[in-house]
C-alpha cells in the first residue's frame, strides 16, 4: 500500500504540474495572439481546458508519469515532444471534424502545443538541472540498503557516526519476512527485493547498497540486472563476498562499486586462515615475480600472517616500486630485490643472505599469443628460471616450494602451457632429490589481473566498442586473485612433497557472457549501444581450458576445493635433464624450429598445429568434482 500511495502521489504531482504547465502555455498563447491581432476575442477557457486534458492523456499513454524526476534524461524529452505533437494533431483533427475551426483557434491550439513542449520539458527537467548545473554540494545523495543484517546494521551506524559519507538512507529492504514493516536506526524496513524493484521504479534514488555479503551470486546476479532493467544508471555498490575472510569491522569504506568479480566469481572459499598462519608465522619467504598480479597478492596475504621478513623479486623495478610503497608503514618487513631468476650467482648470493623457509614462484611469462612469437624467452623464464630457483631451493635445504602453476598446463596447446607443465616435472624430479618440499598447484584464470580480458574489455566499452571476442563458445575457469592466492597458500601447507594440487574452480564461464555482463554493468545495452565482433582463435588457445590430463585422475583432500591430481610421472629424472639440456642448446644456437618438437618429448601431449582449433576430451571436462567420484 506504501508503495501505491507513493506512486499515486508522484503522479498528481506530475499531473498537476503539466497541467499548470500547459494551462500557463494557454494563456501566453492568448496574449501573444492578441497583441498581434485586432480580434476581440475573449479567452478560450473551453479549447484551453480540453488541450489540457487531451496532452495530460497522451503524457499518460506514453507512460510519462512512471518516470523519475531526477533522472529525466534526453530520451524522456524525446517522448514529451512525441505525446505532445500527437496529442496537437489528433486535437485539431477533431476541430476539423466537427467544423468548429476558425483562424483564430487554429493559431492558438498550434501556439499552446508549442509552449508547452518548452513549459513541460522545463518543468521535467528542473530537478535534474538544479542538482547538476546549480550543483548544491549541500544535498546528500539518496540511497537504499538491500540488506538489514549485522553488515546493514554496521553500515548505517557508520553512516549516523560520520556524515562526512554524505549519504542520506531513504529505505532498506530484506528478503526476510519477520524483519518487514520494522526500522533500523530510525529507516523503515520497506520490504524484499521484490518491493525494492518497484521502489526502484518509482522513487528518486542516487545508490543502491548491497549489504549482504554472502548473498549467492545467482542471486547477486539476478538482483543486478533486474536493477539494470529498471534504472540503468543507478550506481549499484556492493560489500563484497570476500570480506568474510576479514576481521575487519565492516563500514562504508568496506563497501565499493559492483564489479564482474561479484557476478560470475565463486562463492568465498572456506579458508582456514590459523592453519595457513601457522605455516608462515615467523618464518622467511621469499615470492619470485611479487610484481604481477598473483606475485602481489601472494605479498599482501602473506603480510597478515606474521612472517618475519617476506622478499619480493621481481625483474621489474617499478613494481618492486610500488610494493614497498604500499607497505612502507606495514609491521611486516617487506624487503625489495629487483633480479633476474636466470642469474644463478645472483639466486645463490640472495639465497645465502636471506635464508628463505618459503619460496612462492610466481615468476613466469604468462600471455600465450606473445610466447608463440617468442618461444625461447618462455622456456628461458618458466623452465629455466625454475630449474635454477629449484636447485638452489634443494643446495640450501629450504622448507617448502611452491609452484603457482596454471590450467594450460594440461593437455598443451601453446608453448606457454607447455613449459609450465615442464616446471611441475622439474618440481617433482627435485622433490625426490632433498629434503625441500616442492609442491605444484594449478589454476584458471584470474579476474582482473594483468592481461586479462575484463581490463580490455573495459577499456574497449570506455571508447564506444566494438568489445571483440575470439569465439562465441570459448570458455574460461575464473576465480578472484584474494581467493586464488589464499587457496594455493592452504594447498601449499596441506602438501607433503611430490603433489600437483588442483583447485576446484567450478564452472567454466563463457567469455561471451562476461562481455555481456561488462557492458551492462556500464549501463549500456550489448549489441545496440556496445557491438560484440568475433575475431577467431588465436595460435596456441584452446576453445576449453582444463585441468586434468585426460589420463589423470584426482584425490579427494580434507578441503572441499582442492584436489590431488594422481601425476604418473612419464620421464626419469635423468632423461629430464638431457632433454633440457638439447632445449638450452637450441635456443643458444638459435635454433627455434626445434623447440617444439623437443618440448614433445617432454610433454607428449603437447599438441603445437598453431592453425587448429583445440577442443578437449569429454573426460577432461567433467567437473572436478565428478573425476573425484569416479574410480580410478
Amino acid at each position: 500500500m506504501s508503495l501505491l500511495r507513493n506512486y499515486l502521489s508522484r503522479a498528481i504531482f506530475f499531473i498537476t504540474g503539466d497541467a499548470l504547465a500547459i494551462f500557463t502555455a494557454s494563456l501566453f498563447s492568448f496574449l501573444i495572439i492578441r497583441s498581434v491581432s485586432e480580434t476581440n476575442s475573449a479567452f478560450p477557457t473551453v479549447s484551453a481546458v480540453s488541450i489540457v486534458i487531451v496532452s495530460l492523456l497522451f503524457l499518460g499513454l506514453f507512460k510519462m508519469y512512471q518516470v523519475s524526476w531526477r533522472f529525466t534524461s534526453l530520451r524522456e524529452l524525446m517522448m514529451i515532444v512525441n505525446s505532445l505533437a500527437l496529442a496537437a494533431v489528433i486535437y485539431i483533427g477533431v476541430l476539423f471534424i466537427s467544423g468548429n475551426y476558425s483562424g483564430f483557434h487554429l493559431s492558438f491550439s498550434i501556439l499552446v502545443f508549442l509552449q508547452s513542449i518548452l513549459y513541460v520539458g522545463g518543468f521535467r527537467i528542473s530537478k535534474r538541472m538544479s542538482r547538476e548545473v546549480i550543483k548544491k554540494p549541500q544535498l546528500k545523495k539518496r540511497a537504499i540498503i538491500f540488506g538489514a543484517g549485522n553488515a546493514g546494521d554496521q553500515i548505517m551506524r557508520d553512516i549516523t557516526r560520520h556524515r562526512h559519507w554524505n549519504l542520506n538512507i531513504i529505505a532498506i529492504f530484506d528478503d526476510l519476512e519477520k524483519l518487514h514493516g520494522l526500522s533500523m536506526h530510525g529507516v523503515p524496513i520497506k520490504g524484499d527485493r521484490r518491493r525494492m524493484f518497484q521502489f526502484l521504479r518509482y522513487s528518486d534514488v542516487d545508490e543502491l547498497i548491497i549489504a549482504i555479503p554472502s548473498l549467492p551470486k545467482p542471486d547477486l546476479k539476478a538482483v543486478i540486472e533486474r536493477v539494470k532493467q529498471i534504472t540503468p544508471t543507478l550506481k549499484v555498490k556492493v560489500l563484497p563476498s570476500f570480506h568474510l575472510l576479514s576481521d575487519d569491522p565492516v563500514g562504508v569504506k568496506n563497501i565499493r562499486e559492483i564489479s564482474i568479480e561479484d557476478i560470475l566469481g565463486r562463492e568465498p572459499a572456506r579458508i582456514d586462515i590459523d592453519l595457513i598462519r601457522s605455516s608462515l608465522s615467523e618464518k622467511i619467504v621469499l615470492i619470485t615475480g611479487a610484481g604481477g598480479s598473483i606475485g602481489r597478492e601472494i605479498v599482501r596475504q602473506c603480510a597478515k600472517l606474521s612472517p618475519r621478513k617476506i622478499i619480493a623479486l621481481d625483474i621489474d623495478e617499478t613494481e618492486v616500486f610500488y610494493i614497498i610503497k604500499e607497505f612502507e608503514n606495514s609491521d611486516t618487513e617487506v624487503v625489495p630485490c629487483v633480479a633476474n631468476i636466470l642469474d644463478k650467482e645472483r639466486m645463490d648470493t640472495l639465497f645465502e643472505d636471506t635464508k628463505p623457509d618459503v619460496i612462492f614462484h610466481a615468476a613466469a611469462y604468462k600471455h600465450v599469443p606473445m610466447m608463440e612469437s617468442f618461444p625461447d624467452e618462455a622456456i628461458k623464464v618458466n623452465v629455466e628460471g625454475t630449474k635454477v630457483l629449484a636447485k638452489l631451493a634443494c643446495s640450501h635445504e629450504v622448507d617448502r616450494f611452491v609452484l603457482v602453476s596454471t590450467d594450460k598446463a594440461v593437455n598443451p596447446t601453446n608453448v606457454m602451457g607447455a613449459t609450465k607443465r615442464i616446471a611441475e616435472e622439474i618440481c617433482l624430479s627435485y622433490n625426490q632429490l632433498c629434503i625441500t618440499k616442492f609442491i605444484s598447484v594449478r589454476f584458471g584464470n584470474v579476474l582482473g589481473s594483468r592481461g586479462s580480458v575484463v581490463p580490455i574489455f573495459i577499456d574497449q566499452i570506455r571508447n564506444g566498442g566494438p568489445v571483440t571476442i575470439t569465439h562465441k563458445e570459448v570458455k574460461r575457469y575464473f576465480m578472484t586473485i584474494p581467493e586464488s592466492v589464499l587457496l594455493v597458500m592452504q594447498a601449499a601447507e596441506m602438501g607433503d612433497g611430490g603433489e600437483v594440487f588442483v583447485l576446484d574452480m567450478g564452472e567454466p564461464v563463457k567469455i561471451l557472457d562476461m562481455a555481456e555482463q561488462l557492458i551492462r554493468l556500464h549501463g549500456l545495452e550489448p549489441y545496440k549501444e556496445i557491438p560484440i565482433e568475433f575475431t577467431g582463435l588465436r595460435p596456441g588457445e584452446k576453445m576449453y581450458e582444463e585441468l586434468l590430463q585426460a589420463e589423470e585422475g584426482v584425490e579427494k583432500t580434507e578441503h572441499e576445493l582442492i584436489y590431488k591430481a594422481i601425476c604418473r610421472k612419464t620421464i626419469d629424472n635423468k632423461e629430464l635433464n638431457v632433454i633440457l639440456n638439447k632445449l638450452a642448446i637450441s635456443i643458444k644456437s638459435n635454433s627455434h624450429k626445434a623447440l617444439r618438437p623437443i618440448i614433445k618429448q617432454i610433454v607428449p601431449t603437447y599438441e603445437f598445429n598453431t592453425n587448429g582449433v583445440y577442443h578437449t576430451t569429454n573426460k577432461a571436462q567433467s567437473s572436478i568434482r565428478e573425476l573425484a567420484n569416479q574410480e580410478l
